[in-house]
């Protein structure tokens, strides 16, 4: 692979890392972080995770995510759930709050898709999609 291409993959990453993080601030404009907001819409998609296996999933060690949770159950927007069968398991979910700062957060976020890809054929929305997954799983696999 030539040095001209990795320095211009490089460059682009870093560019697009930036504008993400932008929309990413603007969407999550309810009050809460970055983290919480990334926090609360992996629990919308795993409804009763646990601490653990949310830490998994974000790729996260468990005291980050426990501190951020903490802060959510602070703030209402999400609750603990002990079961009866294993007092030491603490299962999370949104609250009526949670979901309706959910629901903005995608709402936002789809809304700015479709005009960032709006000239995007059906074909290259696709494909990029394919590309990006790739892309995702082999960095997965280089971290791991």
């Amino acid at each position: 692979m030539k040095k001209e291409f990795i320095e211009q993959f490089r460059e682009i990453l870093r560019e697009f890392d930036r504008e993400i993080d932008l929309q990413n601030s603007a969407s999550c404009c309810n009050g809460i972080s970055v983290a919480q907001c990334h926090t609360l819409l992996e629990i919308e998609k795993n409804s009763e995770i646990s601490v653990g296996d949310l830490a998994r999933n974000l790729s996260l060690d468990k005291s980050t995510v426990s501190r951020t949770v903490d802060g959510l159950v602070n703030i209402r927007m999400v609750d603990r759930i002990v079961p009866k069968e294993n007092r030491r398991l603490a299962l999370l979910n949104l609250t009526d709050s949670g979901k309706e700062v959910c629901t903005s957060i995608n709402d936002s976020n789809d809304s700015y898709v479709r005009r960032v890809m709006h000239d995007f054929s059906a074909e290259e929305r696709e494909e990029f999609l394919r590309l990006c997954r790739k892309l995702t799983t082999n960095m997965k696999q280089m971290r791991e």
